[in-house]
């Protein structure tokens, strides 16, 4: 596993004395001190010297404890490049996730319509108990290293139960103007209009059994947005060729209000393959309906389609349920046939083709809300379940816990993966 921006030494901490671990683990404690209270408290007054009227700053973030227990897998990253290896012996694993994240947004106005932009979310997370040893967490860090093109981490401190490390979550700098927007740098490109399967989002796939489901990673590209063209919204977006899951894409969308629906229109090439695709969005009656499909001429597979579809509805008594079905089009019908090898290494997030998913959420009251997702293979029967519930305790304070389930036969998609049981705790400031 890399260390990142600086060579870390991690085999000398860990084979110190605990007087000596404590010690670095204090030094690492007071330098992230220092730096929030640069951050909060030093910064802002010196962006303001230089020009209160021409710079607007604003900071934000939050401290989340993610704590949860779950069995191993015993896929490990190795697994791809030797089938024949042995597995790991399934375990029970624990894992505590600390994080602290930080968000700053320095405006420099040049002008009542024109404005640069730095953007800039920083991170210092560890992770501590069984699972960090496991091949499902080193499954999890290589795809989220590999969807990177520009190395912005580093690793402090790296063992069998833990691992400590800061990192640019997101990273850019932004001009915004009437005419048209541009940014450069690390950053989320949400395209897709699916709630669990968004198909069009070449740049931020999203797989809606992960654990934080608010996370998504980001990607490193030039970012152009064009508006006011007779009405439409012109993006082009290119990213350079990196790591393997950080492919050369010069991708292009369109979009617009036709007939009361927002339409998008998109394409260019992936790598080697060329992609095609349309999404849009509106309401149908007292429903809110959504789509989107593209269609991948793909250099190494079959060319294959896939789309998604979804309504969503608000019931009296603060009920609300969304349903939608997705075709995954380079997915298999017969477990025999999975691309496991493809699935652990991020290239694709579904093993089978037909899905159809269902979420439903409840408020109790104004501050509790119960949600449970639900998804099902139909292919080879088999069930994913996400009951949660959420506890609103103060305004920026979010008590979350939740299960994920998973049924079926030990060859199907939802069979293979092991329960999971999580406490989340979020302070937002």
């Amino acid at each position: 596993m890399r260390t990142g921006l600086l060579r870390s030494k991690t085999g000398e901490f860990w084979r110190a004395p605990w007087s000596r671990k404590f010690e670095l683990l204090r030094r690492f404690g007071l330098s992230l001190l220092f730096f929030l209270c640069w951050f909060s408290g030093l910064f802002p007054p010196l962006v303001y010297a230089v020009g209160a009227s021409l710079f607007k700053t604003h900071f934000s973030g939050y401290v989340k404890s993610l704590n949860f227990f779950t069995r191993s897998s015993g896929f490990t990253p190795e697994l791809v490049d030797n089938p024949t290896m042995r597995a790991e012996e399934r375990e029970d694993l624990f894992s505590s996730m600390e994080r602290v994240r930080l968000k700053a947004r320095i405006t420099y106005e040049i002008n009542e319509t024109e404005r640069v932009v730095t953007k800039i979310d920083y991170d210092h997370q560890a992770y501590f108990g069984s699972f960090v040893g496991g091949g499902d967490f080193r499954i999890a860090k290589k795809q989220s290293e590999d969807r990177q093109f520009l190395d912005l981490s580093q690793t402090f401190i790296e063992d069998e139960d833990g691992l400590y490390e800061h990192r640019l979550y997101r990273a850019s700098v932004a001009y915004e103007s009437d005419g048209f927007d541009l940014e450069i740098g690390r950053q989320q490109i949400p395209w897709g209009v699916g709630h669990f399967f968004t198909p069009t989002d070449l740049f931020n796939p999203f797989n809606p059994t992960q654990i934080e489901l608010d996370e998504r990673d980001g990607v490193d590209a030039v970012n152009l947005i064009l508006k006011k063209i007779n009405g439409y919204k012109i993006q082009g977006i290119y990213t350079p060729g990196g790591r393997q899951l950080h492919p050369q894409r010069y991708l292009a969308r369109v979009s617009g209000d036709f007939k009361g629906y927002e339409v998008g229109l998109l394409g260019g090439r992936y790598k080697r393959d060329h992609a095609v695709g349309l999404d849009l969005a509106g309401n149908l009656k007292a429903s809110a309906v959504r789509g989107e499909i593209i269609y991948k001429e793909a250099a190494l597979e079959k060319d294959f389609f896939q789309f998604t579809v979804n309504a969503d509805y608000n019931f009296p008594h603060n009920i609300h349920a969304l349903l939608e079905y997705h075709f995954n089009g380079r997915g298999r019908r017969d477990p025999d046939d999975y691309q496991l090898d493809r699935l652990i290494r991020g290239e694709i997030q579904q093993l089978g083709r037909n899905y159809l998913a269902l979420l439903l959420g409840h408020d109790l009251t104004s501050l509790i809300r119960i949600e449970n997702s639900t998804i099902f293979n139909l292919d080879d029967v088999s069930f994913f379940l996400r009951p949660e519930i959420q506890y609103e305790i103060r305004s920026n304070l979010l008590l979350t816990s939740a299960a994920q389930i998973y049924l079926g036969e030990n060859e199907d998609e939802f069979g293979q993966p092991k329960n999971l049981f999580l406490t989340e705790v979020k302070y937002s400031f």
